[in-house]
């Protein structure tokens, strides 16, 4: 069994001043000392670093940075999942006792370059010979898949755009937030169009972040338990699905998670809302809703600390929160074992015993889910 004995982040922001290795050693010096030491494996999550930092090898040299010279390092890079695959790589690790301590960290720089030039590279999040080529980028495929979904269900604008207004009210106590403030369903509706329907407050923010796990052999002073991780590959485009409403991958993820355990109970569940979009059809993949009721569960207040169902981004998502793409799910997994335990400095879900973290490239050509519970 995998457990997390430590768990860090910073605020993410654009750190012009920051290096990528200055970054990361934020993230790891805010963890207690005596948890680093003794580290067998030293694993780094980040992925659009490698087109804008003029570094190869990244995880030695952070190792290096951090003074963990006698430890082992490799880097992980598979996208906008990167940081899920760094949780699984470090689980497995200790699962099969190749080591008892792992040190993940997730990080990654968004602002070395002109914002045009980065979502140029985020573009290669999508299929390379296909959509990244000749792209209408993500937030074009976005405003399909809100369009489609809004003909298809029935469901008007203003509807959806409870999803945004819900992530930046969690996100203003979140010390770690980018966009630490409240907007209405209605700004959302009146700001800068990107593709039509979707505006600039349906997307997520430009920021770099860091954020450290210590994964652990042993349950002592753990903050939770790392139960299970599954993922699946799904179709590389939108056009090739033969339905763009369901995120397939993300149906057979969690679909393996199922038939592994009994998951009658979720308190807490940080999900990859890249998109407002996106996190209505992962609700529906989660089926946390019926197909074309997520946005209407959303705005009657049903994943909120006071509705219904577990609370859904009490961190305030992708959307507020910020997109540090490598690092996110890093900071995902350290959200929800923070919530377990009952230490999370925002928004807190009382009486967390079990969470689970959402993770997705794209729109679904990978997906992965990482269940989490606390320790008797």
């Amino acid at each position: 069994m995998a457990y997390i004995t430590g768990a860090s982040m910073i605020n993410i922001d654009r750190h012009y001043d920051k290096s990528i290795r200055r970054l990361a050693s934020d993230a790891v010096f805010k963890l207690d000392s005596s948890s680093v030491e003794n580290v067998d494996y030293v694993i780094v999550a980040s992925s659009i670093s490698y087109l804008q930092e003029p570094q190869l090898d990244l995880a030695s040299y952070i190792a290096s940075a951090l003074g963990l010279r006698n430890a082992r390092a490799f880097n992980v890079e598979a996208g906008e999942v990167s940081g899920a695959t760094a949780v699984l790589m470090a689980k497995s690790l200790v699962d099969s006792r190749l080591a008892s301590k792992v040190l993940v960290v997730g990080v990654d720089k968004l602002s070395n370059y002109p914002s045009a030039v980065t979502y140029k590279h985020i573009s290669l999040l999508n299929d390379s010979e296909s959509e990244s080529l000749y792209s209408i980028g993500l937030g074009g495929i976005a405003g399909i898949l809100m369009r489609l979904y809004m003909e298809t269900y029935k469901v008007d604008r203003l509807t959806l755009a409870y999803w945004p207004a819900l992530m930046h009210s969690n996100a203003k106590l979140n010390p770690y937030a980018m966009l630490r403030f409240t907007i209405t369903p209605e700004k959302v509706l009146d700001a800068m169009p990107i593709a039509d329907p979707i505006t600039l407050l349906d997307t997520f923010p430009i920021g770099d972040g860091a954020a450290a796990l210590v994964v652990e052999s042993k349950p002592r002073d753990a903050l939770a338990e790392i139960v299970a991780v599954e993922s699946a590959v799904g179709y590389p485009s939108i056009t090739l699905s033969p339905d763009p409403l369901r995120i397939d991958s993300l149906e057979l993820a969690y679909s393996r998670l199922t038939e592994k355990l009994d998951l009658k109970r979720i308190d807490v569940i940080e999900l990859h809302d890249s998109y407002t979009i996106s996190a209505i059809l992962q609700l529906e993949s989660l089926r946390l809703a019926e197909r074309g009721k997520a946005a209407e569960a959303v705005a009657n207040g049903y994943f909120t600390v006071n509705g219904d169902g577990p609370v859904v981004n009490p961190s305030g998502g992708l959307k507020a929160r910020g997109h540090p793409i490598g690092a996110t799910s890093v900071y995902q997994v350290a959200e929800v074992a923070s919530q377990i335990a009952g230490i999370f400095p925002g928004l807190k879900v009382p009486d967390a015993k079990s969470g689970l973290v959402v993770s997705v490239n794209g729109f679904g050509s990978n997906s992965y889910v990482v269940y989490l519970r606390g320790v008797e």
